[in-house]
Order: structure tokens, then C-alpha cells, then sequence
């Protein structure tokens, strides 16, 4: 199956990337602190350099999103430099720093998928081929989607290496919008099927 990514999802993928990539210091401290012992080393490797060769890859053919990356990793490059002159942050405030900024990057993709959700329903609505009511549905359905995936990208990103340590920051923004993609084309069918189902039970005739 192809996946058509639009310009909304490339946004929210660079939200995601952006987020997971600022986050590479606190994931870094995790795996310090005892990420390194979820996977065997070996593993470790393969997963590294099977993301940073798959990353690179799509990077080579998407301009966007490549400008997007480098953009990311000359931000997480300059916030190293300050970095380093401090002592490594412990466990405890890395993790909390990231579910700041997943919270965060929820928030915005709230904001993203919310925003284009009400410019869609403002023009239905207007075209009569939408109520106030449904306007309001989508918009909740499409704000919500868009945080939990976004959250979802960031996390996602931060978890990889926090378990396999020192990937490349191109490869954790790659990571961290194609699990916002996926997450958002998995929720959207799953309330599809949903709705779907519904439609149906109302259909079925009482007895």
C-alpha cells in the first residue's frame, strides 16, 4: 500500500522530527543510565546502522524533509557545544525533560492537524455538505489524532536512542516523522473502521 504524505502530515513529521531531535542529550543520558542493557550490543549496532543507512536513503530523494533534517541537526550540533561544559544530567531530569517535550510536541500537532481540520469544516459547513455538530467532531477527532501521533513520533525517537545509544541526528528526525506518519494513518483507519462499524450496527434491523 502507498502512502500519500501531504503537506499537513510533512509538517507534523517535521514537528515530531524537530521534537525528537531537541531530545538527543536526555535520550543519550538514559541510555547511559541503563538504556545500554536492554539490547545486546550487537544488536545495538544493527539497529543503528540499519536506521542511519534507511534514514540517509530517504533523505537523498526527499529535498524537504533533508533540508528539514539538516536544519535539525545544526540545532541539536549548537545546543551540544553548551552541552558538554555541564555535568551530564541524571536520569530522572532526562526523563522528565522528555515527557515535557512530548507533551509539548502533542500540543502542537494539536495545533497543526486542529488548525487545517477547522479550515476544512468552515468551507463544509459553508458548502452545506457538513452541521455545526459533525464541524466540531472532526475538528476534536482530527486535533486529537494529530497530538497523539506527533506525541507518538517524538516518543518514538527518543526511545530509539535511548536504547541504542549514538544515532545520527538526520536518523532520529527520519525515525521520528515516519512514526508520526504511521501513527497517524494507523488512528485515522482504526476510527474509519469504527465509524464504519457503527454505521453498520444501526443499519442491522431490530428484533
Amino acid at each position: 500500500m502507498t502512502v500519500r504524505v501531504s503537506r499537513i502530515d510533512a509538517l507534523r513529521g517535521a514537528v515530531a522530527g524537530s521534537a525528537g531531535t531537541s531530545l538527543h542529550q536526555a535520550a543519550q543520558a538514559l541510555f547511559e543510565a541503563g538504556g545500554r542493557r536492554v539490547l545486546p550490543v550487537v544488536v545495538q549496532r544493527a539497529v543503528r546502522t540499519t536506521v542511519e543507512r534507511e534514514a540517509s536513503r530517504l533523505l537523498s530523494g526527499v529535498g524537504m524533509l533533508r533540508q528539514s533534517a539538516a536544519a535539525a541537526g545544526r540545532v541539536l550540533d549548537a545546543g551540544a557545544v553548551g552541552a558538554r561544559t555541564t555535568a551530564v544530567q541524571s536520569a530522572r531530569a532526562a526523563g522528565r525533560q522528555i515527557l515535557r517535550s512530548v507533551g509539548t510536541a502533542a500540543a502542537a500537532g494539536a495545533l497543526v492537524d486542529g488548525g487545517w481540520a477547522t479550515v476544512q469544516a468552515v468551507t463544509r459547513v459553508r458548502a452545506g455538505s457538513m452541521s455545526q455538530r459533525e464541524a466540531v467532531a472532526h475538528v476534536a477527532q482530527e486535533a486529537g489524532t494529530g497530538a497523539a501521533a506527533t506525541a507518538a513520533g517524538t516518543a518514538a525517537a527518543a526511545l530509539l536512542v535511548a536504547v541504542t545509544g549514538g544515532v545520527g541526528a538526520p536518523a532520529v528526525f527520519v525515525v521520528a516523522a515516519a512514526a508520526s506518519l504511521g501513527a497517524k494513518v494507523g488512528l485515522d483507519a482504526l476510527l474509519r473502521a469504527r465509524a464504519s462499524g457503527a454505521i453498520r450496527a444501526q443499519l442491522q434491523p431490530s428484533t
